[in-house]
């Protein structure tokens, strides 16, 4: 063998081998949510209903949430427990918005919520919204009411993102915007997956840079590399579920309908909250040391989604590396969904918010109060709502270490 030969030979070997140890540090280490992460250093974001939740949990939990992003999400508080005024007005704008700033201060007031100190957070202190103005099942209006109201709550300007001309992601539709989506802005089937491609348009990239930047200039070039599947590691949602099932304070008011009577509520996956027994989470390698005490990031898919398809594609995870920040992606069970987009169907009526109608069957995370009972109305906003209850769980695991 020639030594240019062997000289080559060695550099496959030696490629081929950092190759396998790289596959193995990608390996699911076990450890499922106990990472270690940083309490202080807590946040979420999310789609659609996703971007509902987050900002609910952010105003429920605000004393330990630093910050939250929101993209194509609906007014916070808008739907006042009726399903019906939660598409009508919160994502068709078929009537009219009222600020929902005096629930917060309410809530906060009766203790449901963490209290505020002259009227502000205690940690919440940034945010910010992408909200499409063609975006057909959120009117642009509820967006821009959202961060009117996270401007208000938190006392100072949401980061507002209406997209651009330029790439067409001012013309996205309902869906988060990624280099590696799916779909193009402008193809007709652009609400199908709610991953869209406008451009290098990037939501996850400019949230976190608003959100944890300090100021630097947004440098798209520190995105990852998409990263594999196999990094992408699914974690026990079933056992949070369960112990806030039998937590206190009892969730008995969830199961009340006559024993005798079919109802929604009997079933498997209303008496888990309408969620999954698997999320998903990504570690990226920056935080897999112990010690590494990185940030916090809890990612929210929206109505529709397959969890782990927004898990894989959503984009946070190419970001995850530069800002040192655990992605949890916590998961709604799927149901049987509507196909057309909400706003083309005839506007609802009052009848639909009866309780032995399925109100759940697009797998939305409950922005509305599908879960709340008639003696507990607005539960779904405060801290003891069922899925903030198990988020809590989520993050509390997360910021837990392998010995504990």
């Amino acid at each position: 063998m020639s030594m240019i030969g062997g000289r080559l030979a060695r550099t496959v070997g030696l490629a081929a081998l950092l190759c396998a140890i790289a596959t193995v540090a990608a390996a699911d280490d076990g450890r499922g949510l106990r990472r270690a992460g940083d309490p202080n250093r807590v946040s979420l974001s999310g789609l659609s209903s996703g971007a509902a939740m987050a900002v609910q949990y952010a105003v429920a939990h605000s004393g330990s949430v630093e910050a939250v992003g929101a993209v194509a999400g609906p007014q916070w508080g808008c739907a006042d427990g009726s399903l019906s005024r939660a598409v009508n007005a919160c994502l068709c704008g078929r009537s009219a918005l009222t600020p929902t700033i005096d629930t917060a201060h309410r809530l906060a007031a009766d203790g449901a919520i963490d209290s505020l100190v002259s009227g502000r957070p205690q940690a919440l202190s940034r945010s910010w919204v992408f909200q499409s103005p063609a975006d057909e099942t959120v009117t642009v209006g509820s967006g821009r009411a959202d961060a009117a109201f996270l401007t208000a709550f938190i006392g100072a300007a949401a980061s507002l993102d209406e997209g651009n001309a330029a790439d067409g992601s001012s013309r996205a539709g309902h869906g988060i915007i990624t280099p590696d989506g799916g779909a193009a802005c402008a193809a007709d089937d652009r609400e199908a997956d709610f991953v869209r491609r406008c451009g290098a348009e990037d939501n996850v990239g400019k949230m976190f840079h608003s959100l944890f930047g300090a100021g630097a200039p947004y440098d798209p070039s520190q995105r990852a590399p998409q990263v594999p599947e196999s990094e992408v590691w699914a974690f026990d949602q079933q056992s949070l579920i369960d112990r806030v099932k039998a937590g206190s304070p009892a969730l008995a008011n969830d199961h009340l309908n006559p024993v005798w009577l079919w109802s929604p509520d009997k079933s498997t996956r209303r008496r888990n909250f309408d969620m999954a027994p698997t999320g998903s989470i990504y570690v990226p390698p920056a935080c897999r040391a112990a010690g590494s005490a990185c940030r916090v990031h809890v990612a929210l898919h929206g109505c529709k989604q397959d969890a782990r398809q927004f898990a894989l594609n959503a984009g946070y995870n190419e970001w995850a590396e530069r800002y040192r920040t655990i992605i949890v992606y916590p998961a709604i069970a799927l149901g049987t969904p509507v196909s057309a987009a909400v706003c083309r169907l005839p506007a609802l009526d009052g009848v639909v918010d009866a309780a032995w109608i399925e109100p759940n069957p697009n797998g939305c995370w409950d922005w509305w109060g599908y879960l709340d009972a008639a003696s507990d109305r607005g539960r779904h906003l405060t801290k003891q709502a069922p899925q903030i209850r198990v988020l809590t769980g989520i993050i509390a695991a997360v910021s837990a270490s392998a010995a504990d």
